[in-house]
């Protein structure tokens, strides 16, 4: 029963999925980053059902990148887009640390936030195009693993980081002893990764270097800009990664 709770509050907060409804408790709410990576689970698979579906039924591309475009955005809501524009927003401000923080509250809609979501639907949507065309399923696949993958290294990264303040629902998801979440957020990822080397070990190797890179620059930058990480920077990070990721694909894909 602990265990469904557990479950059912991650996909609550986390995506647009109907969950019984109950009285959450404060250890489901402490707890509910242990299953984030279900989130991604979901995602990938409906994205590797959904790009065979419309290859079988021959499909024209620009229909199917549509629907792998929408996916996640279905799934989750929106959720992590919403902290991409936050933080984007804050970071095109150029403004003082305090300022930029303030930004990531600010719950109205800067230019700078729709121009980045527009790039990044953009070139996800052109990468999609790439490997749909070429119809490499296990590529897809690496897809589909690439959504785990992005929200066990943000959840980890949302407990080993520093966080820029003391409120708000990441602080209230990492404060106090969170062994065993990290322990389960680090199986996660131990999975996703042996599940790429399974698929493809040469594709694995670069999507561990494109994600390590994500992970170095998002420390840096969140250090250097906001003094630690939020919720939105950690919706920043999935969506960059996962972006990052699929151009990667899409390259090999070309070069192959």
């Amino acid at each position: 029963m602990r265990l469904f709770r557990r479950i059912a509050v991650s996909l609550s907060l986390y995506s647009r999925i109907p969950m019984p409804h109950f009285y959450w408790e404060e250890d489901d709410m402490r707890d509910s980053l242990m299953f984030f990576p279900l989130v991604g689970v979901i995602i990938g698979a409906a994205e590797v059902a959904a790009f065979q579906f419309c290859r079988y039924f021959d499909m024209h591309h620009l229909a199917a990148v549509i629907v792998m475009l929408l996916i996640p955005v279905v799934i989750t809501g929106g959720f992590h887009l919403d902290g991409f524009m936050d933080t984007t927003d804050a970071l095109r401000s150029y403004r003082s640390r305090e300022e930029k923080l303030k930004i990531l509250k600010d719950p109205n809609v800067g230019a700078f936030a729709v121009i980045g979501l527009i790039c990044v639907m953009l070139t996800f949507a052109a990468a999609a195009m790439v490997i749909y065309e070429t119809g490499d399923f296990y590529i897809m696949l690496n897809v589909g693993v690439s959504f785990v993958f992005s929200r066990s290294l943000s959840g980890l990264l949302s407990l080993i980081l520093p966080k820029a303040k003391k409120e708000g629902m990441l602080y209230k998801e990492t404060e106090g002893q969170k062994t065993h979440v990290m322990a389960a957020l680090l199986a996660w990822y131990i999975l996703s990764l042996v599940a790429v080397f399974v698929i493809d070990s040469e594709t694995a190797l670069l999507t561990v270097a494109v994600y390590m890179s994500c992970l170095i620059a998002y420390r840096n930058m969140t250090e250097k800009q906001f003094g630690g990480v939020t919720g939105d920077t950690a919706g920043y990070f999935v969506t960059i990664s996962e972006v990052a990721n699929i151009v990667l694909l899409a390259l090999l894909c070309l070069v192959r």
